[in-house]
């Protein structure tokens, strides 16, 4: 099984990798940390599946660069450039914020889930809520693969 992870934050993305191991012995995973390398890998190559953060940089983030821009819904547009491609991995958004964005685009994460699953219900497959403090995250990570075979 091929999975792709886009996910920024270098300890999160260090802990569901290690988990996905424990869940699937048999795994390819591929690691990409910004909106513009998730897309460009989603395009070249074949995934099983995708692991997605909502907020990512665009680009990556490296010791030259100055001023990166996060964007909290990332993620989302991730999605829509899947669906308009026609990328049909199923994907599920892991993800350690509770609310995305600010003022009028401000959205919880169940009305996030909410909007994904009617907009790109051939893509979307749900969300977790990953707490690093917490066991949640994991049980849900390995019903998710239980599902999915």
């Amino acid at each position: 099984m091929r999975i792709l992870i886009i996910e920024d934050d270098t300890n999160k993305m260090r802990r569901i990798a290690n988990e996905v191991r424990k869940i699937r012995k048999n795994v390819h995973l591929t690691e990409v940390r910004s909106y513009q390398n998730g897309v460009r890998s989603l395009m070249s190559d074949q995934f099983d599946f995708l692991l997605l953060d909502m907020s990512l940089p665009i680009f990556d983030i490296s010791t030259e660069e100055d001023g990166f821009q996060v964007d909290p819904f990332s993620g989302r547009n991730i999605l829509a450039e899947m669906n308009r491609k026609n990328v049909l991995v199923p994907t599920v958004v892991i993800t350690m914020f509770e609310t995305f964005g600010e003022g009028s685009d401000l959205m919880t994460l169940e009305e996030l889930d909410k909007e994904l699953s009617e907009k790109y219900p051939l893509i979307y497959r749900g969300k977790i809520y990953y707490n690093s403090s917490e066991i949640n995250w994991k049980e849900a990570l390995k019903k998710l693969f239980e599902e999915i075979t």
